[in-house]
């Protein structure tokens, strides 16, 4: 198959394998569940054991804007909304345009790790602000199923991460 006709897929790019052409489709189920894992309620807090609010991690960084605290902003979006946004748009770009067996796949894999050191962090993020909330002494926290999807949304871009690093890994050695 010519260059040309191989449109916007690179002709040796893992796209292309049968072997891990679910790759694809996985990471946009996880940009889904990653997605929606936003917008699910991550916890309730109670104050005085009258008023309760359910928050979701969308609604803390809207928030954190509107109260104008930008630094805490920038962590709690950067780590937890932007970073596995971005692991998962880079995979899929890998996935489909780079060439498995070149040195730019090569590179791609230290892309990947150096990416993929940050993944846990922004669980971290999320339970450092149920540990927050909890320490005081007036509101009570009670973690909801949206905490527990963007922990599956997070764990499943670490196995895409090790998926397509094997796979590129595999594809260099297969060209030398």
């Amino acid at each position: 198959m010519s260059r040309q006709s191989a449109g916007w897929r690179h002709p040796n790019a893992l796209a292309r394998r049968p072997a891990t052409f679910w790759i694809g489709p996985f990471i946009i189920a996880n940009l889904a569940l990653l997605v929606v894992a936003w917008f699910l309620p991550i916890m309730t807090l109670t104050e005085f054991w009258f008023w309760s609010n359910r928050v979701s991690l969308w609604q803390t960084v809207v928030g954190l804007l509107r109260q104008s605290d930008l630094p805490l902003f920038l962590i709690v979006a950067g780590f937890s909304m932007i970073l596995p946004t971005l692991k998962l748009l880079v995979a899929g770009w890998i996935w489909i345009r780079v060439d498995a067996a070149s040195p730019r796949g090569h590179r791609a894999v230290g892309w990947m790790e150096a990416l993929g050191k940050w993944s846990m962090v922004d669980v971290f993020v999320v339970a450092l602000i149920v540990v927050a909330v909890k320490v005081s002494l007036v509101t009570d926290v009670g973690v909801h199923v949206g905490i527990y999807v963007f922990t599956a949304a997070i764990m499943m871009s670490i196995v895409v991460m090790a998926w397509i690093g094997r796979a590129l890994r595999h594809g260099k050695e297969q060209a030398v």
